[in-house]
C-alpha cells in the first residue's frame, strides 16, 4: 500500500525552526534543543519573521562555518598554539555571527498530496534527505529521509 502513502501520512507536524535573524549560537542552542527532543533530526527550519519558509541549516552547515571561523583564526594566530582559546574565541564570534551565509536554499518543497514516490523523487533530485510540506505560504511539515525509510521498512 506504499503507493497511496501521502506527505501527510509521512510528515512530522512538529518540527524545530529558527527565524532568519538569529545568530549562529542561537542556531546551535536551538540544535541542541532538537535533537533532545528529535535524534535522528539533523536539521532546523528557516523562516521570515512572518513565518515563510526560507530554508533549512544543518548540523554539517554549523560545523562548516564554525570550522572556517577557527581555520581563520588559527592562521592568524600561527604562534598561538592554545586551540581552547581559539575555539573559544570562534564561539564568541558566533554569538554574533549571523546565519543568512549558511542556509540552504535549495531544499525540496512538497505539497501535503504527494505520494511517496514523488518525496523520493524530489529527494534524488535535489540529493538532499529532506523536504518542506508547503503549500502556498503555509508550512505543514517536514519529510527526511529516516522517516520515508522507516515507513517502506514498515511495509516490506
Amino acid at each position: 500500500m506504499l503507493y497511496r502513502k501521502r506527505a501527510w501520512d509521512i510528515m512530522r507536524s512538529e518540527f524545530p525552526s529558527v527565524k532568519e535573524d538569529v545568530t549562529l549560537l542561537q542556531v546551535i542552542e536551538a540544535m541542541e534543543n532538537s535533537l533532545a527532543q528529535y535524534p535522528d533530526n539533523d536539521c532546523l527550519l528557516v523562516t521570515t519573521r512572518e513565518g515563510r519558509f526560507v530554508g533549512v541549516i544543518t548540523r554539517w552547515n554549523i560545523v562548516k562555518a564554525m570550522g572556517l571561523n577557527l581555520l581563520k583564526k588559527m592562521t592568524i594566530n600561527k604562534d598561538d598554539e592554545n586551540y581552547e582559546k581559539a575555539f573559544k574565541l570562534v564561539s564568541q564570534l558566533g554569538a554574533q555571527t549571523g546565519i543568512k551565509k549558511i542556509i540552504q536554499k535549495d531544499i525540496p518543497r512538497i505539497k501535503p498530496h504527494d505520494t511517496l514516490d514523488r518525496i523520493i523523487e524530489s529527494f534524488l533530485d535535489y540529493n538532499r534527505g529532506r523536504a518542506v510540506v508547503i503549500e502556498g505560504e503555509k508550512i505543514f511539515g517536514m519529510v527526511i529521509l529516516g522517516d520515508v525509510y522507516k515507513e517502506i521498512a514498515r511495509n516490506i
